[in-house]
């Protein structure tokens, strides 16, 4: 009777595990869908004052006036962690607890911003 149980819930362990598996490639396949299908960062030169008058008005309450962080994370080297691209679209599409920006700012002004930050190292 123990072998019969012992099988039984192995059984059911492979099963779920297995389950959990083809969730999390389904998963993994949609993020990869929806970062294909985001649109491209407008191609803008780098205007440091304007991506500092962007942050001071929409970033600096999260993430602190020195890019130290507050609510947010630390912002300091996010150039060496982030591509200009990946930081543009964590901007425009929010993540976590940091709302999308993406009715609030203009394309332009985030891809700006974005710019300012990858440099950032």
């Amino acid at each position: 009777m123990l072998k019969w149980t012992m099988a039984l819930l192995c059984g059911i362990a492979c099963v779920v595990g297995i389950s959990v598996l083809f969730i999390q490639v389904n998963n993994h396949q949609g993020e990869i869908k929806q970062a294909a299908t985001a649109p491209a960062m407008p191609d803008a030169p780098l205007n440091v004052q304007a991506a500092e008058a962007i942050y001071k008005q929409s970033c600096i309450a999260c993430h602190g006036t020195d890019l130290e962080g507050k609510m947010g994370p630390n912002l300091q080297k996010v150039g060496g962690k982030l591509s200009d691209q990946q930081i543009y679209k964590l901007i425009q599409s929010g993540k976590g607890g940091m709302p999308s920006f993406k009715g609030t700012i203009k394309d332009e002004e985030i891809a700006n911003l974005a710019r300012w930050l990858a440099e950032k190292k």
